[in-house]
């Protein structure tokens, strides 16, 4: 597991463009998340919008984690148990990129619609 994802990190931003171009914040400016790793491999992570909203909005999970040494790559991420039981399917890729010290962003394969989600970590003890 590469260690620089050790510790604990924020969510700072959630973000889902479309093919057209089109930039949504589906859970607003300003949404809650967690995301822990540990040098053993485990993660675990609860995230979803500040304010209440639909059922299921809110998501929270855990597992294994796999991810290459370096500033990018593709992490696998094996999810043991979810609050979501559809999360609980195996492997799932996430890219990675390490934008600069503290601030991480991750993206899952596209949607089948072709909408990219962009999910931006910033490390808990790194200020905005």
């Amino acid at each position: 597991m590469n260690p620089r994802f050790f510790g604990a990190w924020l969510l700072d931003s959630f973000e889902s463009q479309l093919p057209d171009g089109t930039v949504s914040r589906p859970w607003g400016d300003e949404p809650l998340g967690i995301i822990y790793w540990d040098p053993s491999g485990y993660f675990a992570v609860q995230l979803g919008p500040r304010m209440p909203g639909p059922a299921g909005a809110y998501v929270s999970f855990y597992g294994t984690a796999h991810a290459p040494d370096g500033e990018a790559g593709a992490i696998i991420l094996r999810v043991v148990g979810s609050s979501a039981l559809e999360r609980i399917n195996g492997d799932q890729l996430r890219n990675f990129l390490f934008l600069k010290p503290g601030l991480l962003r991750m993206r899952p394969p596209a949607d089948p619609n072709g909408a990219q989600s962009t999910f931006t970590w910033r490390r808990a003890n790194t200020p905005p």
